[in-house]
């Protein structure tokens, strides 16, 4: 089985099964014939990169190969690169029924590469329905990174031979890029073709049309002195085949942060903007968290800022909280979102090092206090020098505690 696998392929349940590095990319496509699915499209394109997506798919929306793989992946084959695909047949309405009996065509058919990403995790939750047929759900954590250029010539071949083994909607929804494909123009870890792919996305018969596309570009903490761009890190709770995997900024108690969105006018709607548009943000949990503005104005392709604050944080165990931006368009009146939308997540707590640093201060300074007490008969003026140093090393070590002093080298 080894020698197998070492040169290339082998038989598993009558499937055929291709090394790691012969198969090594997923292509999965968006088809938004619900409000829901719309929705995961555009939360697609406005995320920052290094955020975790997760998606998920009835088993039979795979293909035989790209569900086989999946199920016997392992940790240590992560992370696998992931191509994402828009598709919609040129004749489709938004709010029309699913098409039945159809297959997308290269040649006549919507395709518009949206993202490249990295799978992290995969979850399989076994289902058997009344015909004692398995029904289970697929789903898969993607690490999001750049944006491929929907130019490239490299997108109709690797349709072309997909459409040859019927594993295009409205037949198959998940597959393997076949091999020989060239797929060295998706693999894009920056933003620079962003606003190649709205200007696809919102072209008719798209129906995207007219929608409002901004994005994250970063989030980044404020200093005194100086800016750091912050990156979504994974959650340390997360396990390789669990439902739910995460990604979060983590952020510092009593300080400050920017939220910075990018936006894009697509060329195909020219000069005119929406009327009222503008873009919100909201947390789940405004416990330990200000946001001075909730709103505001949609501004043609420019940078928008949201300004976020960090109140007073006491929690050793870490608060996951989430932020959701999104597009606001007054009369807006479908279920179908006007635009934008993006949810992250942030964490806040305290530190063990602010913790360990804290105990280091208080503890010496509460022994101090109750030695000072046991002085106070006989050494007065020992006492108070103790009494008070006691006292000021325990009012330090609330302070760091609290957050209201920095520690040097702190990245809490």
């Amino acid at each position: 089985m080894k020698l197998q696998l070492l040169l290339g392929t082998v038989y598993k349940k009558g499937l055929l099964i291709r090394s790691r590095s012969q198969m090594s990319t997923l292509v999965v496509f968006d088809t938004c014939t619900r409000p829901q699915y719309y929705a995961d499209v555009h939360q697609l394109l406005a995320l920052p990169a290094g955020t975790i997506l997760r998606y998920d798919y009835q088993e039979k929306y795979f293909s035989p190969e790209a569900l086989a793989y999946l199920r016997q992946l392992t940790e240590s084959d992560c992370p696998i690169d992931v191509v994402l695909f828009y598709g919609q047949f040129e004749d489709y309405v938004k709010g029309s029924a699913d098409p039945k009996d159809r297959m997308l065509d290269p040649a006549t058919s919507v395709l518009i590469p949206t993202r490249f990403a990295r799978l992290r995790n995969v979850a399989i939750e076994e289902r058997v329905g009344g015909d004692g047929q398995s029904r289970s759900i697929v789903y898969f954590h993607m690490e999001l990174a750049g944006f491929p250029n929907p130019d490239s010539p490299a997108i109709r071949p690797l349709l072309d031979t997909l459409a040859e083994k019927r594993e295009l909607p409205f037949e198959k929804w998940v597959a393997l890029a076949p091999e020989g494909a060239d797929l060295a123009a998706f693999r894009q870890d920056d933003a620079k073709f962003w606003s190649k792919v709205v200007d696809r996305l919102a072209t008719p018969p798209s129906q995207f049309h007219g929608d409002v596309f901004w994005r994250i570009d970063h989030l980044e903490k404020v200093g005194f002195t100086q800016k750091r761009t912050l990156r979504p890190r994974p959650r340390h709770t997360n396990r390789f085949g669990d439902l739910e995997f995460w990604s979060d900024y983590n952020l510092d108690p009593l300080s400050r942060y920017r939220l910075a969105l990018s936006n894009f006018v697509p060329t195909v709607e020219g000069k005119d903007l929406p009327s009222g548009a503008a873009i919100t943000i909201k947390a789940d949990d405004t416990e330990q968290l200000t946001l001075p503005e909730a709103k505001q104005e949609f501004r043609r392709n420019a940078s928008t800022q949201f300004k976020i604050g960090v109140k007073l944080v006491t929690d050793i165990a870490p608060r996951h909280i989430v932020l959701s931006v999104r597009t606001d368009l007054p009369g807006h009146a479908t279920s179908y979102m006007p635009g934008s939308l993006a949810d992250i997540s942030v964490m806040t707590r305290i530190s063990g090092y602010r913790v360990a640093s804290a105990l280091a201060l208080a503890l010496p300074g509460v022994a101090m206090v109750a030695g000072a007490a046991g002085l106070i008969k006989t050494d007065v003026p020992l006492a108070l020098v103790a009494g008070v140093s006691g006292a000021l090393l325990s009012f330090f070590g609330y302070v760091v505690f609290t957050g209201k002093i920095k520690l040097p080298g702190s990245k809490d």
